[in-house]
């Protein structure tokens, strides 16, 4: 199991303290690189992965219209660039991919 996010938010520490039966490897999420990013986006959508209440996209001023007219690739740098923007924490598990609370799936 490999954990994903920023050691000082608070749902990741959450995560890992309800995660911590299981033996997990925690990554921080703003090393991921496109082959990283590539895997996540053959289970989830940009909408699902792309935070656009948080802190990083307000001061990106992005919002869900915004992310409606840029391409693939566009949102690919975006992502990369600003690794931030993803909902945390990301949960690789058994080759699936749980996005923010989705982990709670395992318990």
């Amino acid at each position: 199991m490999k954990l994903y996010g920023i050691k000082n938010c608070n749902s990741v520490k959450k995560a890992m303290i309800a995660l911590e039966k299981f033996n997990f490897e925690f990554l921080d999420i703003k090393r991921i690189n496109k082959e990283i990013l590539s895997s996540w986006l053959k289970q989830k959508t940009f909408e699902e992965l792309i935070n656009t209440n948080g802190t990083t996209a307000r001061k990106l001023a992005l919002t869900k219209d915004k992310l409606k007219n840029l391409n693939e690739e566009e949102l690919k740098n975006l992502i990369l660039e600003n690794p931030s923007i993803i909902k945390r924490p990301v949960v690789e598990f058994k080759n699936e991919i749980f996005v923010s609370k989705e982990y709670e799936k395992l318990l």
